[in-house]
């Protein structure tokens, strides 16, 4: 929504005026925001809000589809719902004019899950990835930025970052990836050269039992670790890290725009394939990196720098028709366009 914002800041309607817009949190829904929705001619929507499906729009609005992730990784929507969701879904996807996508290679799966015709379903790109601009990827910003790291973050210094950037899991057994990641081993391993970084799923304790929930300060005040869980804008952390680890998370496929190694650490894969969601692809084929399945093998891709990038500009080149940053320029040059 920022990058639809800083675009729209600089155009003006076809009498002269600016455009007026105003940001509306879904979990913050009132009276005054019904008006604010009943009165706005467009409606950019960044995940799915059923509320929707039960309210009238003039003919005139348009309601457009954002999303909030990049390509295509593992099921989700109309493949996940259950009958009476979908009914539910096919009212709120009759009200979308368009919905806006990455790549022409995802529009038939991303049709199918929002329940709506191809003919809506148009790659002009991600708004979210416009941050990885020029700008913030020449050397001299992302080591500005690493240096505003290091004064927070003193143990940064000297080191090479590995973020680790695990997704949850419904069973709470795999959910305890620390019961499968030595971080132990790996500090003995790696950590002259390298440091660990965290960033735990939003839905990481939800799925976790009380005999294996994590305290992350204990973790970080007994290893040489930095945890990020907390931290908003993972954007700024893809570029000062080096590597990044993780499993059956879609952050994988953004990552691939940098062009740096990606290991995908799946101890539980095979439970993972026939328990949890799935993948619109081969997992074991396709994925921009090696796949590990403990911590040794993790220390030897990294010690050898084994990582396999063979898949990753083929990867990504199927998951992005564009790779720039004018994602939001190209939307709204199509959507306000009378």
């Amino acid at each position: 929504m920022r990058y639809i914002a800083d675009e729209l800041k600089g155009r003006k309607t076809s009498d002269g005026k600016p455009y007026e817009f105003e940001f509306i949190p879904k979990d913050e829904f009132s009276l005054s925001n019904m008006k604010k929705l009943a009165t706005s001619k467009y409606i950019f929507l960044t995940d799915n809000f059923f509320a929707l499906a039960f309210m009238r729009f003039n003919k005139k609005t348009k309601l457009i589809q954002l999303w909030h992730g990049t390509g295509i990784f593992k099921k989700f929507g109309y493949d996940l719902l259950e009958d009476e969701q979908k009914k539910t879904m096919l009212k709120f996807s009759n009200k979308i004019t368009n919905l806006m996508v990455s790549s022409h290679n995802v529009i038939d799966i991303y049709a199918r899950n929002f329940a709506i015709d191809k003919s809506k379903v148009l790659p002009l790109g991600i708004p979210r990835n416009d941050y990885y601009s020029p700008e913030h990827l020449d050397e001299d910003y992302v080591r500005q930025l690493r240096g505003e790291f290091e004064q927070r973050y003193p143990n940064l210094r000297g080191k090479k970052i590995v973020l680790y950037a695990p997704t949850f899991r419904e069973d709470p057994k795999y959910n305890a990836v620390f019961n499968y990641f030595d971080i132990e081993k790996f500090i003995d391993e790696l950590g002259d050269d390298y440091i660990l970084c965290i960033k735990l799923h939003p839905n990481y304790n939800k799925f976790a039992d009380s005999a294996n929930r994590i305290d992350l300060d204990e973790l970080t005040d007994t290893y040489n670790i930095v945890n990020f869980t907390e931290y908003k804008d993972e954007q700024k952390l893809f570029l000062i890290s080096n590597i990044l680890i993780t499993d059956y998370s879609s952050v994988m496929v953004e990552y691939t725009l940098l062009n740096r190694p990606i290991i995908l650490f799946a101890y539980d894969l095979d439970n993972y394939l026939e328990n949890e969601r799935g993948f619109y692809f081969d997992y074991r084929k396709e994925v921009p990196g090696r796949i590990v399945k403990d911590t040794d093998e993790l220390v030897r891709v990294i010690r050898e720098k084994d990582f396999n990038l063979s898949n990753l500009k083929e990867f990504a080149e199927f998951q992005f028709d564009y790779f720039d940053a004018y994602s939001s320029k190209r939307i709204l040059d199509y959507v306000l366009e009378e």
